[in-house]
């Protein structure tokens, strides 16, 4: 039984990107050792800002001067945070440079998996794929 994995990459060699600004991340579909990329899939839903009178994409800088009360964590605070999740609900785990307090919560709260890394992409699916391999089937995990 396959599963898929998200990867947030610049480049689709290395997992470079940290979660917060990934606009789209790579899907791979996995089955057993092997894998391959499925999909593109973009986080960041396209917004009117005209009618909602934010910006989707605020940093601590910009929450000041568009005054949507972000603190940082863009204009939607933790609601941007459980959009961005949704997407990737279907995934059994997240390979990103780094992830953050917000999506780490709705993260485990959908019981997937947080891989803070940065790396190439291969060598953390080889780690990866032979962990879950060992996993699925029961076996020990200390050989």
């Amino acid at each position: 039984m396959g599963y898929l994995i998200a990867v947030g990459s610049s480049d689709e060699i290395n997992v470079n990107l940290k979660f917060g600004e990934a606009d789209e991340v790579l899907i791979y579909e996995v089955e057993g050792l092997s894998y391959s990329l499925k999909e593109k899939r973009k986080l960041n839903k396209e917004k009117d800002t005209k009618e909602t009178g934010t910006d989707i994409t605020c940093s601590s800088e910009s929450c000041k001067s568009c005054n949507c009360s972000g603190n940082g964590q863009g204009c939607n605070g933790g609601s941007d945070a459980e959009e961005k999740v949704n997407i990737l609900k279907d995934c059994r785990c997240v390979l990103f440079k780094k992830v953050g307090f917000q999506a780490q919560k709705q993260f485990e709260k959908k019981a997937i998996s947080i891989f803070d890394i940065e790396c190439e992409i291969s060598d953390a699916f080889e780690k990866i794929t032979k962990y879950y391999e060992k996993a699925d089937s029961h076996t020990s995990l200390r050989k």
